[in-house]
C-alpha cells in the first residue's frame, strides 16, 4: 500500500489552491441548447465544448459564470487527506423582459486558462425560473491519504 502523509496532502492542497485562483463557477442545465434540445448527462469524457452548450442562460444568470477570487484555506479533512473548500457562489433568477428560466443540473469549475477542472452533477436538479429563485454553492477539491496500489 501506498499513501500520502498529511504534510504532502497539505502541499498538494495549497498548489491546488494556486492553480485555481480566479477560477470560474459555471451551471449546466439539464437539456441541451441544441434544436430540439436534448437531455445532457456529463461524463469523465465531457469536454467545455459540451458543458457550454448546455450552459444555463436564465434571467440573471452571468455570462461565463461567477469567478472565485480564492479557494478558502488548505486544512486537514475528516474524512482523511487534505481539501480545500470554495467560498460560497451564488446564483440568482432575476426577471428581465424575456422570463428565462431553466433547470439546473450541476456545475463546472475551470481555471483562469479556461482549462475544465471539475464537474459536479446535483443530487437533485434545481429550477431557476422566477422570482426568489437561486443557488447558493460551495464545493470542495479533496487531496486523499490513501492510494492502495
Amino acid at each position: 500500500m501506498i499513501f500520502y502523509p498529511n504534510l504532502a496532502c497539505l502541499q498538494m492542497a495549497t498548489e491546488l489552491k494556486a492553480a485555481l485562483a480566479l477560477s470560474k463557477v459555471r451551471l449546466f442545465k439539464t437539456m441541451t441548447n441544441d434544436e430540439p434540445p436534448v437531455p445532457f448527462v456529463p461524463t469523465v469524457s465531457t469536454t467545455s465544448a459540451e458543458l457550454e452548450n448546455a450552459e444555463c442562460d436564465f434571467d440573471g444568470y452571468p455570462a461565463g459564470g461567477i469567478t472565485v477570487t480564492a479557494m478558502l484555506a488548505p486544512l486537514l479533512d475528516p474524512a482523511g487527506g487534505a481539501s480545500i473548500e470554495s467560498p460560497v457562489v451564488q446564483f440568482a433568477w432575476a426577471h428581465v423582459d424575456t422570463d428565462v428560466g431553466n433547470v439546473v443540473a450541476g456545475f463546472w469549475l475551470e481555471d483562469a486558462a479556461g482549462i475544465l477542472r471539475m464537474i459536479g452533477v446535483l443530487p437533485v436538479p434545481i429550477p431557476l425560473q422566477g422570482p426568489g429563485q437561486g443557488i447558493p454553492l460551495t464545493f470542495k477539491c479533496v487531496e486523499p491519504t490513501g492510494v492502495g496500489v
